[in-house]
């Protein structure tokens, strides 16, 4: 599976809110809730991705600030699915079922893979929910990004200040693709953060937990 494009971002944009008798949700985003339990286990394979271990994390600040940077993933998350749905952006069963086949493939059993599930919090039909998710969010985003390809002269001119880092053994052509898929990755993490915050601005964002 791809990595998620969104990790680090900022969480500036929200106001924190401590609302008595909501200590099941962390946040509310257009009107849709997004548990606390939620939060919490996205946390958890926030931290698995960065290779942390909530018992290592000795400094409260860090802490609140990963954690933070998670609940904004999921907020994120949860404005690219509802734009989706607005957009009638949509992957299809065949897709699902071959990211799921690619995650089992990852397993020498059937039973490690269940196990794996079930350590997450999922069964098989919950997981195939949160993929279509994952992949719907991954596809608005990039075609929300409204990204152009870079110039042949940008090419050329990042090739010339890339050179000396260059492997000398490659060829002028292999190392200017290489650059053009540089500067090419460059733009569409720009987009897609432009777009975020586009997002964000028209989005009726509630956090709704103390962090």
């Amino acid at each position: 599976m791809k990595a998620n494009p969104w990790l680090g971002l900022v969480i500036g944009l929200l106001t924190p809110l401590a609302l008595a008798g909501e200590t099941g949700i962390a946040a509310r985003v257009n009107g849709t809730d997004i548990s606390n339990f939620r939060l919490e286990r996205h946390f958890a394979d926030y931290l698995k991705i960065q290779g942390r271990q909530v018992g290592a994390i000795r400094s409260p600040q860090a802490y609140k600030r990963l954690k933070r940077e998670a609940l904004q993933q999921l907020i994120d998350k949860e404005l690219l699915w509802q734009e989706a749905g607005r957009l009638g952006v949509t992957v299809s069963d065949e897709e699902i079922a071959g990211s799921l086949a690619e995650m089992k493939a990852t397993f020498p059993d059937t039973q490690g893979f269940s196990r794996a599930l079930e350590e997450a919090g999922f069964d098989e039909a919950g997981y195939r929910d949160y993929l279509r998710h994952e992949l719907v969010a991954s596809r608005v985003l990039d075609a929300l990004a409204e990204t152009t390809p870079p110039a042949e002269s940008e090419v050329q001119a990042a090739y010339e200040s890339l050179k000396p880092q260059l492997d000398p053994e490659l060829d002028e052509a292999r190392a200017k693709a290489l650059v053009r898929q540089y500067l090419t990755g460059q733009r569409m993490a720009q987009g897609r953060e432009l777009a975020l915050e586009k997002l964000r601005e028209k989005g009726r964002v509630e956090v709704l937990v103390a962090l």
